[in-house]
């Protein structure tokens, strides 16, 4: 057991892609769903979707809150299904990333055990990347209440809330975090599969 429980964020409206719902676009030959499933689940105990069972498969739970709120309702979501296995941590991730590094979760995994975090997120290029974030399960009860304070749903407020740890990735020749979210970047993203 790695401890360790994972979603792929896949509810959101998807609406710079165009006419194809982001997680059924297609990268090399498989869906953007299909990559972030593969990177993401051997990492992992036990691995949902947050996003539309039509879309997403059985395995997907839907959001647990009416309304679109954003991604913070996924991992809301997820902390509260019964799918999840009884591990500490909850490791997020979306499904448009399809670049994400195999050893990222134990990296992070490494870097919030030693401080004892309630998240360790990662950064890049000094930016941070929430998306792509380790979190220990005891933040139910902050997530909840961030829900109903926090309106738009970002993660911004509970990393700088709770007691969060940041992990420098050092920068690569792909970025691993790069993020897909129209046309451009899918096209963008073929040619960088080639780097």
């Amino acid at each position: 057991m790695i401890n360790i429980d994972g979603v792929i964020l896949a509810a959101g409206r998807s609406s710079r892609m165009g006419p194809v719902n982001k997680v059924q676009s297609l990268l090399a030959g498989r869906t953007l769903l299909e990559h972030a499933k593969t990177n993401l689940a051997p990492q992992v105990d036990t691995l949902v979707i947050n996003g539309d069972i039509d879309l997403c498969g059985d395995n997907a739970i839907g959001d647990k809150l009416e309304g679109f709120k954003g991604p913070l309702v996924g991992l809301y979501s997820a902390l509260v299904s019964e799918a999840l296995s009884r591990a500490e941590y909850l490791m997020m991730a979306p499904c448009d990333g399809p670049f994400m590094p195999d050893n990222l979760v134990a990296v992070l995994y490494s870097k919030i055990a030693e401080t004892d975090a309630d998240i360790a997120c990662v950064r890049y290029q000094g930016v941070a990347q929430p998306t792509f974030s380790l979190w220990h399960k005891r933040v139910m009860p902050a997530v909840e209440q961030a829900l109903l304070v926090n309106k738009n749903g970002g993660f911004k407020p509970l990393l700088e809330g709770l007691n969060s740890v940041y992990l420098d990735w050092s920068e690569q020749a792909v970025n691993p975090f790069f993020n897909i979210n129209t046309q451009d970047d899918l096209a963008e993203a073929e040619l960088l599969l080639c780097l």
